[in-house]
């Protein structure tokens, strides 16, 4: 995925109001929702395309595994 893709579908997410059985947001299963709200816009639009994408493969592996 390039980095402007990425950057769009962070800068893009919609919050929901789900929360899970422990009362966490279900916005942390998404990989792009928690790339903005650990990093911020700004350090992501620092960071490289192979940067970016393997903060997307890290998130989405962790989503997978405690969801």
């Amino acid at each position: 995925m390039s980095k402007a893709e990425i950057l769009k579908k962070v800068r893009n997410r919609v919050e929901t109001t789900a929360v899970n059985r422990m009362g966490c947001s279900e916005d942390w299963y998404d990989p792009f929702y928690a790339m903005k709200e650990v990093f911020g816009i700004e350090e992501l639009e620092d960071m490289s395309e192979k940067e970016l994408n393997d903060l997307v493969r890290l998130g989405g592996g962790i989503s997978a595994a405690l969801y």
